[in-house]
């Protein structure tokens, strides 16, 4: 299974948006995917992180909660599906995340220890995503 941000390069001007998402590809009983965003807030500003289609499908609603602050350049992301249900399986969004450039430079945006997690609680997979963004 591999998590990773589409697109994982992006390239922007002061003050202009960037949307990346963060999917799943060949996922097997997701269930929960916790993360921790980090970002250089002197070069982005984290407007928003969206809740994807992945956890949602077969009509559950997940546990969807986010943190952002953009002074210290972390955002915290809870996201689960709801006790008793079963996990996903397959490919899809997680989350996207919603940039503006602030200033010039070069920034990674990176998950680190990205611990997805079975229905069971079992590590599905551990990986630290990683967007390269340069503002020109």
């Amino acid at each position: 299974m591999r998590v990773y941000f589409q697109p994982s390069q992006a390239t922007a001007s002061p003050s202009e948006r960037i949307s990346v998402s963060l999917l799943v590809e060949g996922g097997d009983d997701v269930a929960s995917a916790p993360m921790q965003i980090q970002f250089d807030p002197k070069i982005l500003r984290l407007n928003d992180v969206g809740l994807g289609d992945y956890l949602s499908r077969g009509g559950q609603q997940p546990v969807f909660t986010k943190s952002i602050l953009n002074d210290t350049g972390v955002a915290v992301v809870q996201l689960n599906r709801p006790p008793g249900a079963r996990g996903v399986s397959g490919s899809g969004t997680l989350v996207t995340l919603n940039f503006q450039a602030v200033a010039r430079g070069a920034t990674a945006v990176t998950v680190p220890n990205l611990t997805v997690r079975s229905a069971k609680g079992a590590v599905v997979s551990n990986s630290t995503p990683r967007l390269t963004v340069t503002v020109k």
